[in-house]
């Protein structure tokens, strides 16, 4: 009696410990884009440099959302027309209002004073979303032959067929690369 008593007594611990530091999972799953459905539902195609980001409230849907407008100076046109002001601002969901944080998964992160390729959506003459989401967003960042690189967004979500997605194809290419890809895309 005694040992079933402490076999159970023991199994219910670590019952109890597995509870107790149980995780939640989560992931984002998306469709991986392919590049030439990125270039095709982009009307601008840009190298960028973010300037500056402001957080504020957008109704979107019908709902009160965060999101954060990043001004950024076009560097560079790689497809499509180049937008008719040489800044815009760029708006992704989510962002830091007062003491209220609301973060949307799989959403491109724009860092300050990095230059990154950007697959933009026109939403009125100066403000734009990105593509995709974290699919039409890529930093470019030097390796070490200080060649820059396309490295894909910080919160890119796991994709379906990944290897036939647009972050696939231009993951790591130099800029260089990237250009002829790009405009080797366009229809």
């Amino acid at each position: 009696m005694q040992r079933s008593r402490r076999a159970f007594l023991a199994a219910t611990g670590v019952v109890v410990a597995t509870a107790a530091f149980e995780r939640k999972a989560r992931a984002s799953l998306s469709r991986g884009l392919t590049l030439a459905e990125l270039v095709a539902q982009s009307a601008h195609t840009v190298v960028a440099t973010a300037l500056d980001a402001r957080s504020d409230w957008a109704l979107i849907g019908g709902k009160r959302r965060i999101v954060t407008d990043t001004r950024i100076r076009i560097e560079e046109t790689l497809a499509g027309k180049p937008p008719a002001p040489s800044e815009m601002e760029v708006r992704v969901l989510g962002g830091i209002v007062g003491a209220l944080g609301e973060r949307v998964d799989g959403q491109a992160e724009l860092v300050l004073g990095e230059p990154a390729v950007a697959f933009l959506m026109p939403i009125s003459p100066v403000l734009a979303y990105v593509t995709g989401a974290a699919q039409g967003h890529y930093r470019l960042l030097a390796d070490a032959q200080k060649l820059l690189r396309l490295r894909p967004s910080p919160h890119l979500p796991l994709l379906l067929r990944p290897e036939e997605s647009a972050a696939a194809a231009l993951t790591g290419t130099t800029l260089d690369q990237a250009r002829v890809l790009v405009r080797g895309a366009v229809k």
